[in-house]
C-alpha cells in the first residue's frame, strides 16, 4: 500500500511538472521578444564571445550568459565591434542594431525562443524546491498542494518563459534561504559552504539578490532568539564565511577580472568592480525613480509607496489571496515558518521605500515563500467550527486556480484578477511590464491574417522587437519602440503620427497610458484586441467619439 501511495505521489508531481513545462513552452513559443530580452541575450553573447561584461552594466551577468549560450545554438553571426554603440556600451541600441537591424535579424526570433529555455529549466527546478521545502515542513499532501499552486500562479508562469533574470533571482532567493534554514537546523561546514555559493549565485542573477545580505542576518538573529542552538559568535562567524564565499562566486561570475568601480576617468579597478558599479547605479536609479510610472490612470516620476501592495492585490489570483488569508488565519506560526515570512517582509519593505514602480516582477521572489506558507492549510488542524466547510472551500479555490490558468493561457504576462475585471481591465490600474511588454506581435500578425480588409494598418508599438520579424505589416506611428522607427522619419512624420486621423489603428497599451500622444483615442472604443496589450481601432471618416 505504501508503494502505491508513493507511486501516486510521484505521478502527481510528474504531471504537475509536465503541466508547468507545457505552459512555459507554449508561452515562449507564442510571445514576441519583450522589452528587456534582447539586452540580456546580446549582452550574454558579448560576454561569452569577448569576455566583456560592460554591455549590460545594469544587471549581473549570470542569466545573460546562460540565455546567450542558449541563443548561440542558432549559430548567430559574429558581433560587430566597430559601431558607436559598441564603443560606448549603449546596450539597448547595440542589441537592436545586432538582433533586429543587423546581421542576426534573420535568426532573431529563433534566438529569443532558444534563450528562454534555460529560464524554463530554472522554473522547473524551483518548482521541485517548493515541493521539497513544503514536504520537509508539512508532509507530502501539503507539498503536492504547494507545487500545484506554483504551477498555476500566472506571474511565475509569465516570467518562467522570458529570457530575463526575474525568475532566476526568485529561484536564487528561495534556494539561499532554504540552504541557510537547513544549515541552522543541523550545522555543518558543507552546508555553510552551500549557503555561500547559493548567496553568490542569487547575487549574480540580479542586484536585488544583494537584499539577502539583510535577510540572512535577520534569520540568524531570529534563530538565535527562538532556539539558541548556535551561539551568537558562531552565527556571526558563519555569516562572515558565507559572505566571503559569495564574493568569490561573484568574482568567478565576472571571469576573475578586475573592473573599474565607476565610469569616471581614473576609477580604481577591483575584483568584480563592475558589480559594485552596478549596485551603485541601481541604488541611484531606485532613488531617482522611473521616468514614467503608472498607477490608477495617473503618471508620476517618483512613484507611490503603495504601488507594489496594489500590484500584488490585483495581479495575484483571488483564490490564491483567499487561500493565503485562510493560512494566516490558522493561528500561531511554527518557528520554521518565520523563514518563509522574513524574506517576504524584507522584499516588500525594500519595494515600498524605493521609487521604481514599473512591474510586480521586481517583487516576484515573494511568491515561492507565500506558496509554501499557504500549504500549511493542509498540515495544520482546522478549528472545530470550520471543519465542515473548509475542505470544500480549499477544493473550490484550487479548482478556481486551475480554471484561471486554463482561461488565460498562454498570456500570463498580462494577467489581472477579477478586482480589475481581468486582463482586459488591467490598464485602468497598471501598465508597463504588468500588462504590456511588447509580447503580442504574433497575435497582431494573426489578427491581420484574419482581417485582410484592415489595410493599411497604422501601428504604435511599445517594445524593442521588430514587428516585421513577427509578420506584422503596418505603417509605423510614433511609439515607444527604438527598433521600429529608428530610421529617423523626421519631425513632420512624428507630428502627423499623433494627430487625430481615420483608418485602422493598432496601439500598444503603454503608448496610450504612459505618454500623452494618443489621449484622443480614448474617446473611441476599440473594435478588437490583439492579445491583451494591443488595442485595435477603426475610425471612419466623419465619425465622432
Amino acid at each position: 500500500m505504501l508503494q502505491l501511495r508513493s507511486a501516486a505521489r510521484l505521478a502527481v508531481v510528474i504531471v504537475a511538472l509536465l503541466a508547468l513545462a507545457v505552459q512555459c513552452y507554449w508561452s515562449a513559443r507564442t510571445s514576441s521578444g519583450t522589452s528587456d530580452e534582447p539586452e540580456h541575450i546580446v549582452s550574454g553573447l558579448v560576454a561569452l564571445r569577448t569576455g566583456d561584461f560592460r554591455m549590460n552594466a545594469a544587471h549581473p551577468p549570470l542569466m545573460d550568459v546562460l540565455c546567450g549560450a542558449a541563443a548561440a545554438i542558432a549559430d548567430p553571426p559574429p558581433l560587430p565591434t566597430d559601431s558607436e554603440s559598441w564603443r560606448t556600451a549603449l546596450q539597448i541600441r547595440y542589441a537592436g542594431e545586432y538582433l533586429w537591424r543587423g546581421p542576426a535579424a534573420e535568426k532573431a526570433v529563433r534566438m529569443i525562443f532558444l534563450a528562454r529555455l534555460p529560464v524554463i529549466a530554472v522554473s522547473l527546478a524551483l518548482a521541485c524546491l517548493v515541493l521539497l521545502w513544503a514536504r520537509r515542513l508539512y508532509g507530502w499532501l501539503p507539498a503536492i498542494f504547494a507545487i500545484m499552486l506554483y504551477c498555476l500562479e500566472p506571474n511565475l508562469l509569465a516570467h518562467s518563459s522570458l529570457a530575463t533574470n526575474d525568475l532566476a533571482v526568485t529561484a536564487g532567493w528561495a534556494l539561499c534561504v532554504f540552504a541557510y534554514w537547513r544549515y541552522l537546523c543541523s550545522p555543518s561546514l558543507l552546508k555553510l559552504l552551500l549557503v555561500g555559493v547559493t548567496l553568490g549565485v542569487a547575487m549574480l542573477c540580479k542586484f536585488s539578490g544583494a537584499l539577502l545580505l539583510v535577510v540572512l542576518p535577520l534569520l540568524a538573529a531570529l534563530h538565535w532568539g527562538l532556539h539558541r542552538r548556535l551561539s551568537a559568535w558562531r552565527l556571526a562567524a558563519g555569516l562572515a564565511v558565507v559572505v566571503v564565499i559569495a564574493c568569490l562566486v561573484i568574482w568567478a561570475g565576472y571571469g576573475f577580472g578586475m573592473q573599474p568601480v565607476s565610469k569616471a576617468p581614473g576609477a580604481i579597478h577591483l575584483p568584480a568592480g563592475q558589480y559594485l558599479a552596478g549596485i551603485s547605479y541601481q541604488l541611484g536609479h531606485a532613488q531617482r525613480g522611473q521616468p514614467v510610472s503608472y498607477l490608477f490612470g495617473q503618471v508620476s516620476n517618483s512613484g507611490w509607496w503603495y504601488y507594489f501592495p496594489v500590484a500584488f492585490l490585483v495581479k495575484t489570483p483571488l483564490p490564491m489571496l483567499v487561500l493565503l488569508g485562510l493560512a494566516i488565519g490558522l493561528g500561531k506560526m511554527q518557528k520554521e515558518e518565520w523563514f518563509l515570512l522574513v524574506p517576504v517582509a524584507v522584499m516588500l519593505a525594500a519595494a515600498v521605500v524605493q521609487n521604481l514602480n514599473y512591474g510586480l516582477r521586481h517583487v516576484l521572489p515573494i511568491y515561492p515563500f507565500l506558496i509554501i506558507f499557504t500549504a500549511r492549510l493542509l498540515a495544520r488542524p482546522w478549528p472545530e467550527r470550520h471543519r465542515r466547510w473548509m475542505p470544500t472551500a480549499v477544493a473550490v479555490l484550487a479548482m478556481w486556480m486551475v480554471m484561471e490558468a486554463t482561461l488565460y493561457a498562454p498570456q500570463y504576462l498580462a494577467y489581472f484578477n477579477e478586482l480589475t475585471g481581468g486582463p482586459a481591465g488591467g490598464n485602468r490600474v497598471l501598465a508597463d511590464s504588468n500588462l504590456d511588454w511588447g509580447q503580442d506581435l504574433p497575435r497582431l500578425a494573426a489578427w491581420q491574417r484574419r482581417h485582410p480588409e484592415a489595410a493599411p494598418l497604422y501601428f504604435s508599438y511599445f517594445g524593442t522587437s521588430d514587428p516585421v520579424r513577427y509578420g506584422v505589416h503596418a505603417e509605423p506611428l510614433l511609439g515607444l519602440s527604438p527598433n521600429y522607427h529608428l530610421q529617423q522619419m523626421g519631425p513632420d512624420w512624428a507630428r502627423q503620427s499623433v494627430t487625430p486621423h481615420t483608418g485602422w489603428i493598432a496601439i500598444s497599451e503603454n503608448c496610450l497610458g504612459l505618454v500623452p500622444w494618443y489621449y484622443w483615442l480614448e474617446d473611441y472604443r476599440p473594435v478588437d484586441r490583439a492579445g491583451y496589450s494591443i488595442r485595435i481601432y477603426h475610425i471612419k471618416e466623419g465619425e465622432r467619439p
